[in-house]
């Protein structure tokens, strides 16, 4: 039995993956794709397979009353960098929801950091379990958190 490529059955249409979503996404200027993003000015810099990069300038909107990054700011970037790099490993429209974090703070970020990145990769990709680790670092590469994650692929 032959079974043709989905593309070269008329009227079936080619499922594309979370990654290549991403990479168009990225190919045409970036910017926030998602409200959260806008919000927090937070930016999807660089994905491949298993891998994420997402961008923070700080402002005096994420700090806390001690001038300094906010913690949950830190989570927050760290959820999103392991949420886009867990994306790239599904089909386009799979819902995904972060089930577990694990944040440990290193290093304050002050004010004056003028570009935090966090880079997340997959460890694990079970059918229905991603378990990730991301890192934050400053301009100066400098390590100021780390995280693991667990991310569920929902399947309805």
């Amino acid at each position: 039995m032959v079974v043709a490529h989905p593309e070269a059955v008329p009227g079936v249409a080619r499922v594309r993956s979370g990654l290549e979503v991403l990479q168009e996404h990225l190919a045409a200027g970036g910017g926030p794709r998602q409200p959260i993003e806008k919000l927090l000015g937070m930016q999807l810099r660089r994905v491949e397979p298993g891998s994420a990069t997402v961008e923070l300038a700080p402002s005096s909107h994420h700090l806390n009353g001690q001038g300094i990054l906010h913690g949950g700011m830190y989570a927050t970037v760290l959820d999103s960098a392991c949420a886009a790099a867990c994306y790239t490993t599904v089909p386009d429209g799979t819902r995904i929801v972060s089930t577990d974090l694990t944040v440990k703070f290193l290093r304050s970020a002050r004010p004056e950091s003028r570009r935090l990145e966090c880079t997340a990769e997959v460890l694990n990709r079970g059918r229905r379990n991603v378990v990730l680790e991301a890192r934050m670092t400053d301009e100066a590469d400098r390590l100021l958190a780390y995280a693991t994650c667990t991310i569920m692929i929902v399947q309805d």
